[in-house]
């Protein structure tokens, strides 16, 4: 499969297609990269499917998606009849280092269940991973709606595995009106749960630190165990418990902020000081999610996690990277204006049902 580079892709009057398939009904269908020229038609994709209440209102502005379509770090995937040039469906891989981040995939109602969604999903995403623009890649993840079972079955279909179950994580509303001010978030709406996946390429198990720090709780080695079950790599780690002191360690760790959902991420290890500030700073959002790094250090700040009302929702493979080695991380999640037990309205594949039972088990035992 020879590759085709946006540019190319600008300059031909007739579209590109980087792969082609044949629904159920015997329609020829074309996947292409997205260009300029789709803004509108994406923004009225949006509007058909989720109304006006996508989590980031700026995708009902086609100036901004048409600034998106020509950022050289989004790859945005078109699924479109090929008699006819129409759009069916639309998605969106965004390269971030050596991470990339699948998301906004959606098909239109008219072509929904004609195998459309997994050709532009599962097919789509294998084909251009394998393009020399992601040779850098070392995986990429995405977040499925909790309701969504299809969209688990895709992503198991093309290989990444689950790692996660966030409650609460995404939040719809009709946020048009709203206007992003300094820890102004977004409040609660539409909450949903979101499973999270991973696709993980060869690469990212050659700079991969097989030895794995885990604080000494029931909860951490759950998840732990739950993605080694689908990862062979993971057969040789070295996984070492210890107890771990909040009042121990160093800190070097960054924050970033999502106004719309209500997100606040926090990567790295913290001293009680800064965690306790970063609780009061951000008490009006609806979500702190904390990735600690599996080393000795980041065991100290496990401790410390729990001990401020963190719970376990995730084990992240290869997540942090310091200097020329990948180390795992654990997710916890916490919630200053308290959950709510509605957003447990999931459905599930029969491989994600252990980690739907243990995240509701510890959302309902230990959180308030």
């Amino acid at each position: 499969m020879a590759a085709i580079s946006r540019k190319e892709l600008f300059l031909q009057e007739e579209s590109i297609y980087f792969q082609k398939f044949v629904a159920r009904n015997g329609e020829e269908y074309g996947l292409r990269f997205g260009n300029p020229n789709d803004a509108n038609t994406i923004s009225m994709i949006f509007k058909e499917i989720y109304g006006y209440k996508y989590i980031n209102p700026l995708v009902y502005e086609p100036n901004y998606l048409k600034q998106e379509l020509m950022n050289n770090d989004n790859y945005w995937l078109i699924g479109e009849l090929i008699d006819n040039k129409e759009i069916a469906g639309v998605g969106l891989i965004e390269k971030k280092r050596y991470i990339a981040h699948s998301s906004k995939g959606m098909t239109r109602k008219k072509f929904q269940g004609k195998g459309v969604t997994t050709k532009i999903g599962a097919a789509g995403l294998l084909s251009i991973t394998k393009m020399p623009q992601f040779k850098e890649i070392l995986k990429i993840d995405t977040e499925v709606r909790g309701p969504e079972v299809r969209a688990q079955k895709l992503n198991q279909n093309a290989g990444a595995i689950d790692y996660g179950l966030i409650p609460a994580y995404i939040n719809f509303g009709d946020k048009r009106r709203f206007k992003v001010n300094d820890n102004n978030p977004f409040p609660p709406k539409q909450e949903e749960a979101a499973f999270l996946y991973s696709l993980i390429f060869k690469n990212l198990w050659r700079i991969r630190k097989n030895e794995v720090h885990l604080l000494d709780d029931e909860d951490f080695l759950f998840f732990y165990n739950h993605v080694k079950n689908q990862c062979k790599r993971m057969k040789d780690d070295n996984v070492i418990l210890e107890r771990g002191n909040k009042d121990k360690g160093y800190e070097m760790y960054g924050v970033s902020k999502d106004y719309y959902n209500g997100l606040v991420s926090l990567y790295g290890s913290a001293q009680e000081k800064s965690i306790d500030n970063i609780l009061k700073t951000y008490r009006k959002w609806r979500i702190i999610l904390w990735k600690i790094p599996t080393t000795k250090n980041g065991v100290n700040s496990m401790a410390l996690a729990i001990e401020k009302g963190f719970n376990v929702v995730g084990y992240d493979v290869g997540f942090n990277k310091m200097k020329d080695n990948l180390y795992d991380s654990v997710i916890l999640a916490y919630y200053p204006i308290g959950a709510r037990s509605q957003v447990f309205d999931v459905n599930y594949l029969d491989e994600n049902k252990p980690l739907f039972n243990k995240v509701r088990e510890i959302f309902f035992s230990r959180i308030n």
